[in-house]
C-alpha cells in the first residue's frame, strides 16, 4: 500500500532508497511536495520533522537524512569524507 502511494504521489526511487526513511515517510514527503532527492536535500532539519512527525524523527537522524540526500552534492570534492 505505501509502495503504490509512494509512486503515485511520485516520490523518486533515489528518495525511497535512503535506508532512514520508512515507508510511511516516504508518503508524508510525497504529500508534502518533497519527491526527489534535490527537494528533501533542501530542506532544514525543522522541516523535514515537521513533515514526518517528531514522534517518528530525531533531530539527529533527519540531519542524517538531510545529508544523504546532499551526498551527490559533494561527490567529487576530495574535501569531502
Amino acid at each position: 500500500m505505501f509502495e503504490e502511494l509512494r509512486v503515485i504521489l511520485g516520490v523518486s526511487d533515489e528518495v525511497a532508497n535512503i535506508k532512514e526513511l520508512t515507508p510511511p515517510d516516504l508518503v508524508n514527503l510525497g504529500g508534502s511536495g518533497v519527491r526527489s532527492t534535490e527537494g528533501l536535500a533542501g530542506l532544514r532539519t525543522d522541516e523535514l520533522i515537521a513533515i514526518v512527525g517528531s514522534d517518528v524523527l530525531t533531530r539527529d537522524a533527519a540531519g542524517n537524512i538531510i545529508m544523504a540526500a546532499r551526498k551527490h552534492w559533494f561527490e567529487g570534492d576530495p574535501n569531502y569524507t
